[in-house]
């Protein structure tokens, strides 16, 4: 893959979706009873099926969600590509919204024999790859050869043409960076590898599957039932990127490998999802758990590394696109404890942050909010420079169908430490703020003036000169007692709700006296 080209393209739909973010569209909301179903997740992308069949999502800076139309049909599937829609209709057909911001959307109407290309029943992207299953087990593949199946250098803008061999069945398929995974009807679990032609190969597995994932990193994973024909069950793991599954050992699985003690799984699985760098399961309990690497809060633990003081471009916000960063290892923990869950969303490409349904059909979510993507309807128009401001880093609930847009602007956090002398006692007083977006119109859509994080923890030490006693060490002013003659440098430490932290230093320099030196 062209590195450099698609991180231009990025750039190019960001700067898009800016321009277009200052306009405000007048639109009707919709109704409240309207449900989410199935969340289309792309980079700077959302769309969401609802429970009336219809696909929505925020476009050129609508007031609220608008309508992708598709033909009057009903949606039944969908997936997302590069910053577009792939949706499955009622007649089996494909849909494709565009990327040039429109609520305009192009059908694929022939394969790539001139027959007609209904019949689909489900629908799978990855980049510009599409791939399809039909109603007879068959895998279609079409769009961009991604995958360099058909060419060593891949194609361009192909018609939909048949992958899998003659008699191939296949119910599931999962799309990662290095491979294509297929379950088929009877259990049995195949691949096609970046590359490898278009024979796929067999994974030798100690059983019938009941389901596939795969990654954007090199490792892919079925689950096996826990007891012959039951509905959940355990993970097995292939490929090379250990350290993505969690290992803390180098290990190259060339076939499928129990990590059921790696990760200490405490009840059977029933859904694993994994997207660009992290893993989440729901087990038969309803309790959902996440492991990998968590730049951006992908993991929702409440915790990432690009807010903190330390990282490189603080506080910048920015993120060097570095994968296997603030790693979560095995074993996986628990994510929204206290909630059940039924239902996980995410996407391989460039999808740094994930949605999950709740048993009562409450949606959840969380990771990297930029381009709105996370669904509660705020935009932060300093996102260029600042791409993680808005960052959730635990599930959140959200309700994207009636949520009103508004933007912000971005205000940087501040600190700043001075020193006072009051009757021969010194004082160290510190102040700060935390990153802030204040909204940027008159008047807010949404009712919600500002998003404020909010200053946790204040600490202060003696980084430089002799013994001396810090008497309130954790509050914003302290004195400090048993100073000597001579020179001291404190530092000011404070962290914010969303794991920013910041820091300051003073210094203070003492006379014969013991009072503050003036110059």
């Amino acid at each position: 893959m062209n590195r450099p080209l698609i991180q231009i393209l990025l750039l190019i739909l960001n700067v898009t979706w800016i321009t277009s973010a200052s306009r405000i569209l007048a639109q009707t909301p919709l109704s409240p009873s309207l449900r989410v179903e199935k969340v289309i997740i792309c980079e700077y992308r959302v769309w969401y099926i609802a429970s009336d069949s219809n696909i929505y999502g925020w476009n050129n800076g609508s007031r609220t969600v608008v309508k992708f139309p598709i033909g009057g049909r009903k949606a039944v599937d969908g997936d997302g590509a590069f910053n577009e829609f792939r949706v499955l209709d009622d007649q089996g057909y494909i849909w494709s919204s565009r990327i040039d911001y429109t609520a305009n959307t192009d059908r694929y109407d022939t394969d790539t024999t001139g027959a007609p290309f209904d019949k689909n029943i489900r629908v799978f992207a990855y980049q510009n790859t599409t791939l399809t299953i039909r109603s007879d087990g068959s895998v279609w593949y079409f769009g961009n050869d991604d995958y360099h199946l058909l060419t060593p250098a891949g194609a361009n803008n192909l018609r939909p043409i048949q992958l899998s061999p003659k008699g191939m069945a296949v119910k599931k398929l999962a799309l990662g960076g290095y491979r294509i995974v297929a379950l088929t009807k009877s259990g049995q679990v195949y691949e096609w590898t970046y590359g490898g032609g278009k024979n796929p190969v067999k994974k030798t597995i100690p059983a019938p599957a009941i389901d596939i994932f795969a990654s954007h990193f090199d490792y892919a994973g079925c689950i096996i039932p826990a007891t012959p024909g039951a509905a959940a069950g355990y993970p097995y793991i292939w490929g090379t990127a250990w350290g993505s599954w969690g290992s803390r050992t180098p290990a190259a699985y060339a076939q499928p490998t129990p990590v059921k003690d790696l990760w200490k799984v405490k009840a059977p699985i029933k859904e694993i999802s994994v997207d660009w760098n992290t893993t989440h399961y729901i087990d038969t309990r309803g309790d959902m758990y996440g492991l990998g690497f968590n730049a951006q809060g992908e993991v929702g633990n409440g915790e990432e590394t690009v807010n903190k003081h330390h990282y490189p471009t603080f506080p910048g916000y920015g993120w060097s696109f570095k994968d296997s960063e603030n790693p979560v290892p095995a074993p996986a923990v628990q994510i929204g404890k206290g909630i059940k869950w039924s239902s996980l969303f995410s996407n391989n490409w460039f999808g740094f942050y994930k949605y999950a349904l709740a048993e009562n059909g409450d949606l959840y979510s969380w990771g990297r909010n930029k381009a709105m993507v996370l669904g509660n309807g705020l935009f932060n128009l300093q996102q260029m420079e600042h791409p993680n401001a808005l960052d959730v880093l635990v599930p959140t609930k959200v309700t994207p169908l009636t949520t009103i847009f508004q933007t912000y602007n971005f205000q940087p956090p501040s600190i700043h430490a001075t020193v006072e002398e009051d009757g021969g006692t010194i004082i160290l007083k510190g102040t700060a703020t935390p990153p802030l977006l204040v909204k940027s119109t008159p008047r807010s859509a949404n009712g919600i003036d500002t998003i404020d994080y909010k200053i946790t923890s204040w600490r202060w030490k003696r980084v430089s000169g002799k013994l001396c006693t810090i008497s309130r060490p954790d509050s914003p002013s302290t004195t400090v007692a048993g100073l000597t003659p001579g020179t001291y440098i404190f530092q000011l430490t404070v962290t914010d709700s969303n794991t920013g932290t910041q820091n300051t230093a003073i210094t203070v320099s003492i006379s014969p006296s013991g009072h503050i030196k003036k110059d």
